[in-house]
């Protein structure tokens, strides 16, 4: 039993260690230290002397000065709010309740005023709590980065800071080691994960020319890494700064209600002083200032769009402001970019037709020779292909002819790999039905010819991402409409969309026409979003309702232009942040019926004087912790689970 005890009491105190490391700002802030204070004092008052909870007067005939000090410890945190928000125009709710236990303790109602206070200020520690949580669900990202990199310099590897690390250093990442730079990787081959970065569940193969993140974990390898990025410019950086002022601008919604708490603080007056002249009771009037403050109205909208902002990060999708929350539960269209968005922009050989009976294997190995040295999309994709199949030796020699192909010589063979205009020029005689059903099928062929004679074909088209049909039948199932916008010819894009299940289709449109299209579909009274990748797309992310750019493989413009970043490139997070939009929406309704409903009620019961000041403050403050709560599910809601 005893030894039972014990480990009870190890685990809570190693339990109160991590929350107070990880919730440190958040326990030295003002706020909560003034509320403790108050709630502390409160307890040794009602100890001292219980009856003094429910009896007004002196402090001797209450038996207790304590209650005069939780009183004037909680009022006073609250007083100054007041003050601060008087200064900056901003008539919050605090004036009213600084009225009211002004109030109550001019009166001598200490007890009175010191609950009052200490519920009220325990009510904001509650807000402030599920702000810092969401905000330290995005801030454990800090974590990642480690205190110190192994950098090489004049040929010795040392340690340094963090901050010491440049731009152009190599560092050295062993097994077990975190990342603290965006960079290349130069040298070496590991075992990464990105699951903290990027949202991937599984480790990702790195070898040289690959780019690695700062924040993520070499699980197996070591890696020398080119410093590109450092600081607060590295992707790692990026997002918390984005988060951080994404939770500083406020939604539409938010900013209505606002407008309109700003007209509670003279009604709650009016109300209060026309209940005293009535009543002839000052406890009803300072009952109806406590109850009449907006709080829990106030507080039901940003809680949950900060939430909910933290939850996206944590899945991978960066959301730079509340409004994009808002914007994004109204979509009901999202249009596409083909190449890089729901392709990787990649062509791959996809078939390969034997036309002289040459192996397979051997034309393979042919093209990928001639095309070694290749630096067309077209070129590396045939010998990628051959790659595959074994090793390709470098050809005798190599030409590159502009527009056509490549010419090259190996073994005394001569290779001729490109279009069939190409072939043409050589005298070749190509085959026209295959480039034509090709052609019908919107994919790209390109001959080979060996020694003059056309000895094969190879069928290629762009790589669809794997999960790019399953993300597009998810949102068709949501009730969001798909539609693809695409430069490609329109063979080539009927295709793809079929591939996907995308029923609507745009097709050979130049970046300005894209633009056409979505002011057409908002035309017709669509709420669009438009997901793309590259600066072709930025024109339209900014004419969209809500921009969606790929993170990693998306240049710097789109991601900067879109409100929306996919930190890993998985399409997958597009049918969690819709789901996730409209939860939070739903929380925020919910929240300000409840609100609206417990303030109908609270008022109802004031006017006989069925509510006292304790009993008032009691019921405000416990209607805010359903909405506090129903907000705070946000952030760890899951759309699968």
């Amino acid at each position: 039993m005893a030894s039972s005890f014990r480990k009870t009491c190890a685990t809570c105190a190693r339990y109160g260690r991590d929350f107070a490391g990880r919730y440190r700002e958040f326990l030295l802030d003002p706020g909560t230290l003034f509320t403790l204070a108050s709630i502390l004092l409160l307890v040794a008052a009602t100890v001292r002397s219980p009856g003094g909870m429910f009896t007004s007067g002196s402090p001797e005939e209450t038996g207790t000065i304590l209650f005069v000090f939780s009183a004037v410890v909680g009022s006073v945190y609250i007083w100054w709010s007041a003050i601060q928000g008087i200064r900056e125009r901003d008539f919050t709710a605090d004036i009213p309740v600084s009225i009211a236990t002004f109030a109550a303790i001019a009166i001598g109602q200490y007890s009175a005023a010191a609950i009052v206070a200490v519920l009220l200020l325990v009510g904001g520690m509650l807000e402030e709590f599920v702000a810092a949580r969401a905000g330290r669900a995005v801030g454990d990202l800090a974590s990642l980065l480690p205190d110190r990199a192994t950098v090489r310099r004049d040929g010795r590897d040392i340690f340094v800071r963090l901050e010491d690390v440049e731009v152009g250093d190599i560092l050295l990442v062993r097994s077990g080691e975190r990342v603290a730079v965006d960079g290349e990787v130069v040298k070496g081959e590991a075992s990464v994960s990105q699951a903290a970065v990027t949202g991937e569940s599984m480790p990702v193969e790195k070898e040289a020319g690959d780019t690695v993140y700062a924040g993520t974990l070499n699980e197996v390898g070591a890696l020398e890494i080119l410093a590109k990025e450092v600081g607060e410019e590295t992707t790692l950086g990026r997002i918390r700064r984005m988060v951080e002022e994404a939770k500083e601008k406020k939604a539409p919604i938010e900013r209505v209600l606002d407008k309109y708490a700003k007209f509670y603080t003279p009604i709650a007056l009016i109300l209060g002083a026309a209940l005293w002249w009535w009543t002839g009771d000052p406890l009803r009037a300072i009952t109806m200032l406590i109850v009449f403050c907006p709080c829990v109205m106030v507080l039901a909208t940003p809680t949950a769009l900060v939430a909910s902002i933290g939850n996206a990060a944590l899945r991978g999708s960066l959301v730079k402001k509340g409004s994009t929350v808002e914007a994004m539960a109204k979509i009901d269209t999202i249009a596409f970019d083909k190449t890089g968005t729901l392709t990787f922009g990649e062509p791959e050989v996809v078939e390969v037709a034997a036309l002289d009976g040459i192996p397979e294997g051997e034309l393979l190995r042919l093209a990928g020779t001639a095309e070694k040295f290749s630096e067309h999309p077209v070129g590396r994709a045939i010998f990628r292909a051959a790659e595959e199949k074994g090793s390709v030796s470098d050809p005798d020699d190599f030409h590159t002819l502009p527009g056509m192909g490549v010419r090259a010589t190996h073994g005394g063979r001569e290779v001729l790999v490109g279009r069939s205009d190409l072939l043409s020029e050589h005298g070749i005689e190509s085959n026209g039905a295959a480039y034509e059903l090709a052609s019908l099928s919107g994919r790209s062929v390109v001959s080979l010819a060996v020694d003059g004679k056309l000895a094969g074909l190879f069928v290629l088209e762009d790589k669809l991402r794997p999960e790019a049909k399953e993300t597009i039948e998810e949102l068709n199932a949501l009730g969001l409409r798909t539609v693809l916008v695409s430069g490609d010819e329109r063979r080539t894009a009927e295709r793809v969309a079929e591939r996907l299940g995308i029923e609507e289709v745009h097709a050979e449109v130049l970046p300005e026409q894209k633009v056409e299209v979505v002011e057409r579909l908002q035309k017709e009274g669509r709420r669009v979003a438009f997901v793309g990748d590259g600066i072709n797309d930025g024109l339209a992310l900014a004419a969209a309702d809500v921009g969606v750019a790929m993170g990693l493989s998306g240049t710097d413009f789109a991601v900067e232009t879109a409100e929306v970043a996919l930190l890993s490139d998985e399409l997958d997070r597009l049918p969690h942040l819709a789901s996730l939009s409209k939860k939070a929406m739903a929380a925020i309704k919910q929240n300000l019926v409840f609100s609206l409903g417990v303030l109908g009620v609270a008022v109802g019961l004031t006017i006989p004087g069925i509510l006292t000041p304790v009993t008032g403050a009691l019921l405000h403050e416990l209607s805010s912790i359903p909405v506090i709560a129903n907000s705070a599910r946000l952030i760890r809601w899951n759309r699968s689970g």
